[in-house]
């Protein structure tokens, strides 16, 4: 039993790094024409499941890559607005997933079952559950515990819930702090140095935050694009009859303010707009402009 017990776990924890990440991708097949990726192909997602350190992550991912192991392919992703690199299994990959995973299945190990034990091969493991376990799962159950107890399987799907809700959070919380950061179009060196310190914290991705900060970027320049065109309308219609003076001047500098145009925006639209609607352009009215 305990010669069974040791070979058994050994054979499961001495996979490589590589070999897990296969191992857990060995569970999505069919991928290829897939508009939407399932959320489980991200960098976080797979580094989580086959428990690997974030950091290593992707050089291995590069790795497989070169190897015309795994396909890296970006797209929409499952419960995310963003579109994100998706990592599956190329041909190839899948071959040598499926040696490994012909090569564990025969392994006996012993497995905890309430107060007693059973020696169990690992592919007879998922059949005696009321719930799903993959390989993957067993094998970082192995590697993280050194054992494998019924009842700690049964909770892995739990924990991993959790784990990716408490992750969900931490990204909505982030890209709220990067959203503060560029709602002026502009990131000062003080906010790009804490937006830094809130990503370390909240161990948000390098992927997770390019892919975060591009969408919000894109989403600033198309506001402020809605706000040079209103904007410019109000200048027209303050143009109505040749001038700008009086309240129309405060108004529209609030305006200005408020819609976060810059003044040489500014500027540059009132010329084009005063020689849209008035003809020449007239000095006097741009120069009662520049006075406030």
């Amino acid at each position: 039993m305990s010669l069974a017990q040791s070979v058994g776990i050994e054979e499961l924890t001495c996979l490589t790094s590589k070999e897990r990440i296969l191992l857990y991708l060995s569970d999505f097949v069919r991928l290829d024409d897939r508009y939407e990726l399932p959320s489980g192909l991200t960098q976080e997602s797979i580094a989580s499941s086959s428990r690997i350190q974030r950091k290593h992550l992707p050089q291995y991912l590069k790795d497989l890559v070169d190897d015309d192991l795994i396909v890296q392919r970006k797209a929409h992703i499952q419960g995310m607005k963003q579109r994100m690199n998706g990592y599956y299994l190329s041909p190839s990959g899948t071959a040598k997933a499926a040696a490994i995973r012909n090569r564990l299945a025969g392994v006996a190990v012993q497995v905890v079952i309430n107060d007693s034990t059973k020696i169990m091969r690992v592919d007879e493991i998922d059949d005696a559950t009321s719930f799903h376990i993959t390989f993957c799962d067993i094998v970082c159950e192995a590697i993280q515990v050194g054992r494998l107890d019924m009842s700690s399987l049964g909770r892995i799907e739990t924990r991993k819930r959790s784990k990716m809700e408490s992750s969900d959070r931490a990204t909505q919380t982030y890209k709220r702090a990067l959203k503060t950061a560029w709602r002026d179009g502009n990131v000062t060196a003080t906010e790009r140095f804490l937006i830094e310190e809130l990503r370390t914290h909240l161990k948000i991705s390098n992927e997770i935050h390019k892919e975060l900060e591009k969408e919000i970027i894109k989403k600033v320049a198309q506001d402020h694009m809605e706000f040079i065109r209103i904007y410019r309308t109000i200048i027209e219609i303050g143009l109505g009859d040749g001038t700008l003076e009086g309240p129309e001047v405060e108004i529209l500098e609030a305006l200005r303010k408020m819609l976060r145009i810059s003044m040489l925006e500014h500027e540059e639209l009132l010329r084009e707009t005063e020689a849209s609607v008035c003809g020449p352009r007239n000095a006097t009215t741009l120069e009662v402009v520049r006075e406030r």
